[in-house]
């Protein structure tokens, strides 16, 4: 009972540590990145050009929790929609709090796995910022430019994948258990 207590709650545990280092990932570096026209603002963001390139080390340590808490969530997930005799337990006949989890268990799943098409974009700029191909002299393609742009693509990923999955492994948890 425990076991299937544990299980039930894994996906959402599991999130939480996702959206939290998103969190963390926007507290940390939004400040850095520096838009507005001013003089001291310009200032800041030619130290944040020099300085970026060299924090781009925590990408490695980053993708490590990426690969972790969303497997985690999507094994879980997957799990908990097969725990009922191995069937998903989506159809009528099942009893209505289970199937009502099942169903938000699915929809965490697929909103956990509508994270990864954003990776290939985000380690794009990543790269970029990480290689130091920005230009001090272009606004628009130095160092910060290509994190504000990497910032709203993690907003975007958060708003359309990350907080749907935990909303929906929150709910799952509640009707599993209750």
């Amino acid at each position: 009972m425990a076991g299937l207590a544990l299980l039930s709650v894994a996906p959402l545990l599991s999130a939480t540590g996702s959206i939290m280092f998103t969190i963390s990932e926007d507290t940390f570096i939004r400040p850095l990145v520096r838009t507005s026209p001013s003089a001291p603002e310009m200032e800041a963001r030619r130290h944040a050009n020099r300085i970026l390139p060299g924090l781009m080390d925590f990408t490695r340590n980053g993708l490590a929790i990426i690969f972790t808490t969303y497997p985690i969530s999507i094994a879980t997930a997957a799990a908990n929609l097969a725990r009922h005799d191995g069937a998903v337990a989506l159809s009528a006949q099942a009893a209505r709090n289970p199937r009502i989890a099942a169903g938000f268990y699915l929809a965490g799943l697929v909103f956990s796995v509508l994270h990864m098409p954003f990776g290939p974009g985000a380690m794009k700029l990543l790269e970029a910022v990480r290689a130091d191909k920005g230009t001090d002299e272009d606004a628009k393609a130095d160092n910060t430019a290509s994190m504000a742009s990497w910032l709203r693509i993690n907003t975007i990923r958060a708003c359309v994948a990350d907080f749907p999955s935990w909303a929906c492994y929150f709910v799952a948890f509640m009707f599993a258990n209750s």
